[in-house]
């Protein structure tokens, strides 16, 4: 395997009225090895796939190649870059980012 070659996961992007999320496809990957990184506005994913034999077991052939994966996203402006959080579970990761107070609708009451 290649440890510089990186491949882009399949990634859905939405927005809700107070957050938006990201989901990551990332098959096989555990939590240790992702690499979470906000920069700016730029978010910055990387995973650095690694294989081990179980105890006792010697590998003779494999057809299941290990993946490093990367993408990287502008966020929007209305984003709040100190506001958020990570979930891996079941292969996919969900990254929540609240949208800031100041840029969220506001209902208004008439009086």
């Amino acid at each position: 395997m290649n440890e510089d070659k990186f491949e882009v996961p399949a990634a859905t992007f939405t927005e809700k009225p107070e957050e938006y999320e990201l989901k990551v496809q990332l098959p096989g990957v555990g939590k240790e090895d992702v690499d979470l990184k906000m920069d700016g506005k730029t978010l910055t994913l990387k995973t650095h796939a690694k294989h081990q034999n179980p105890a006792g077991f010697k590998q003779i052939v494999t057809e299941f190649e290990h993946t490093n994966y990367a993408i990287s996203a502008d966020l929007p402006e209305m984003a709040d870059t100190k506001a958020l959080s990570a979930k891996l579970e079941n292969g996919v990761l969900t990254i929540v980012i609240r949208k800031r107070p100041e840029t969220q609708a506001k209902k208004i009451e008439i009086l």
